[in-house]
């Protein structure tokens, strides 16, 4: 079974890009569900936000995760880019967790997404993305 790191988990000091780099290395893996597939670096998800949020194309970000083997190794190279610094690791740390919910981008998504996705969220509902993911995953 493949196993994600949880949203807030962090790398870098950055949350995301932990649980965002499991999901490229296990998209390389060939067993890497559907959906996760269609979502993987979609603009309309986390992972867009994320990679706008640090200026990345998710080339790029794909391209590192694969070059760089290791979580010590992509650190360094994301903490080396030219749209990452403290200040926007902050920024994001706050920012990403409130995705999806009211007020905030993609919760319109967030509520079309629970009836094909994340049907655990319609019998007791969530109120963001990072939620959502941790129900939907919980053992």
């Amino acid at each position: 079974m493949m196993k994600l790191r949880r949203p807030q988990e962090t790398l870098a000091g950055c949350c995301w890009l932990a649980r965002m780099a499991d999901k490229v290395r296990a998209s390389r893996e060939g067993s890497f569900p559907f959906l996760y597939r269609l979502s993987l670096g979609s603009p309309i998800g986390i992972d867009g936000y994320f990679l706008r949020h640090f200026r990345l194309s998710f080339r790029q970000f794909r391209n590192a995760v694969i070059e760089t083997h290791t979580d010590q190794n992509l650190e360094q190279w994301f903490l080396g880019q030219p749209g990452v610094n403290s200040s926007a690791i902050s920024s994001w740390n706050d920012f990403a967790p409130k995705l999806g919910t009211p007020g905030y981008p993609v919760s319109f998504v967030r509520h079309l997404i629970k009836w094909f996705v994340y049907p655990k969220s319609i019998r007791n509902p969530v109120n963001s993305l990072f939620e959502m993911i941790e129900q939907d995953e919980a053992p």
